[in-house]
């Protein structure tokens, strides 16, 4: 169960739509699905030497009421920062997500 003072950050649940543009190419969009608090925690961060350029990928633990819809195709902004989702877990009977994301910087 998530206590009411853990949920300390405003996240944005972002969705994806397709569009076609003039060309008649698939572009992808990015709208806003939902706002909640949650509780947003770095879990690790591993850095990679990848062609001469250096790649860092972040992990964060977001805990939020639950949403319903959300799925591994929305993305979660969260202090200007674009966190994907990889794992998604619902928990306590549908009361409450929790989020494994991970952020390429």
């Amino acid at each position: 169960m998530i206590r009411p003072g853990e949920l300390r950050e405003r996240v944005t649940v972002m969705s994806s739509t397709q569009t076609r543009n003039a060309l008649g190419e698939t572009v992808l969009s990015w709208s806003e699905y939902a706002t909640r608090w949650a509780s947003v925690e770095g879990v690790s961060a591993r850095e990679a030497l990848l062609n001469d350029q250096q790649d860092v990928n972040v992990t964060h633990r977001v805990k939020m009421r639950y949403v319903t819809g959300l799925n591994q195709n929305m993305r979660i902004h969260w202090r200007g920062r674009t966190l994907e989702i990889t794992s998604l877990l619902e928990h306590a009977n549908r009361s409450e997500h929790e989020l494994i994301c991970s952020e390429s910087v």
